[in-house]
């Protein structure tokens, strides 16, 4: 990555620790209010996906976690990633839904202007999102608003994940169900 993104991704984010990993997919969006402590990366996360706060969302990246490309995590509440959970290709990570249910207001939205204040995260339904410690999340998933994944779970390619997921647990499919519990009791592949 060429020396100028590197410097415009670390002053729009706060760094903690050391080693962080951005490429050229890596991208930043601050808006609505947002600034950089309210994007908060850890030790070792390497970012190549898109982080989006507005109107001072919080999203919180844990040591050694990794986003990967085209995939989005955008808030405008609280998005908390844990230590060591992984993130695959196109997946979205949105604590809000991005616009109103209301008929009228939606029409507002889609009549309005680039910029203006009715297309504004803030105008639309949102709760936190918390994803444990070591949490993998497959490709093309989605984790909507208000959900919260306990550790060492696994989110299956292609799931669309709407309620909480406890811990040590696979899900798949829409919505998400469980599909296999106690992953912490497999037989071990390393040594």
């Amino acid at each position: 990555m060429d020396k100028y993104k590197s410097r415009y991704i670390e002053r729009s984010v706060t760094l903690e620790g050391t080693n962080h990993v951005f490429d050229r997919h890596t991208y930043v969006s601050l808006a609505d209010g947002s600034d950089k402590n309210d994007v908060l990366i850890g030790d070792h996360a390497m970012i190549s996906g898109s982080l989006l706060s507005e109107n001072h969302g919080k999203i919180k990246m844990g040591a050694y976690s990794y986003l990967r490309e085209n995939s989005v995590v955008g808030s405008v509440k609280s998005v908390t990633i844990g230590d060591y959970t992984s993130i695959a290709e196109y997946v979205v990570i949105m604590d809000n839904n991005n616009h109103s249910i209301n008929p009228q207001d939606r029409q507002l939205k889609s009549a309005s202007a680039k910029g203006s204040d009715y297309r504004k995260w803030r105008h639309s339904d949102a709760a936190d999102i918390t994803i444990g410690r070591n949490v993998w999340i497959g490709s093309f998933s989605r984790i909507c608003k208000g959900v919260t994944i306990g550790e060492n779970s696994i989110v299956a390619a292609n799931a669309v994940v709407t309620k909480d997921v406890p811990p040590n647990c696979i899900v798949a499919g829409n919505p998400a169900k469980i599909v296999k519990t106690d992953i912490d009791k497999a037989p071990r592949l390393f040594h």
